[in-house]
């Protein structure tokens, strides 16, 4: 009898996907993209979409979806192996490139959508609205800060970011 997708993974390794989108949630990753990179991640050589969709009980289409979104991300690689026509998948290990990929989408994601809204807001505001829309307007400057700051992160080399975010918290004063 073949063993089902759970069992064939370890226990660690199942706590670990299934704990995964908790973790990618507040960075606005779906749970099947998030279930996909935790999988990759964990897995000790690279492996196909069919793996993928076996061992994650996943439908190809899912799986096949959320790959896409994950490349686009830059937290999967897809390769090409010799001989094989299937592409295979394999997650991005480098701690510092990860964090740089999902500052970025974090960033496209809200920001995006403050950069939208706040001109709509305030072309069709009355005069009973400017006490709120000031807090609207303070936040979406706060917002373009961030997100000039989020996007020189992004930009840089991942180990820059790591190493001027980890100076930066040994200089900050004690509260």
């Amino acid at each position: 009898m073949d063993p089902t997708p759970t069992q064939a993974l370890s226990p660690a390794r199942q706590h670990f996907i299934a704990s995964w989108p908790q973790v990618l949630k507040p960075w606005s990753l779906p749970k099947a993209a998030a279930k996909i990179h935790a999988f990759l991640l964990s897995a000790p050589t690279p492996v196909t979409a069919d793996d993928i969709v076996q061992e994650l009980q996943l439908s190809s289409g899912t799986a096949s979806t959320q790959l896409r979104d994950l490349i686009a991300l830059g937290l999967v690689e897809k390769l090409r192996i010799l001989g094989d026509r299937r592409h295979q998948y394999k997650a991005i290990a480098d701690p510092a490139s990860i964090f740089v990929a999902l500052a970025e989408a974090r960033r496209r994601q809200a920001f995006v959508a403050m950069d939208s809204m706040a001109p709509v807001i305030t072309s069709i505001a009355g005069q009973e609205d400017l006490q709120w829309l000031n807090t609207v307007w303070q936040l979406q400057s706060l917002a373009n800060v961030m997100n000039e700051w989020l996007g020189v992160c992004t930009t840089k080399d991942p180990e820059w970011t790591v190493r001027y975010m980890q100076n930066a918290e040994a200089n900050m004063p004690d509260s």
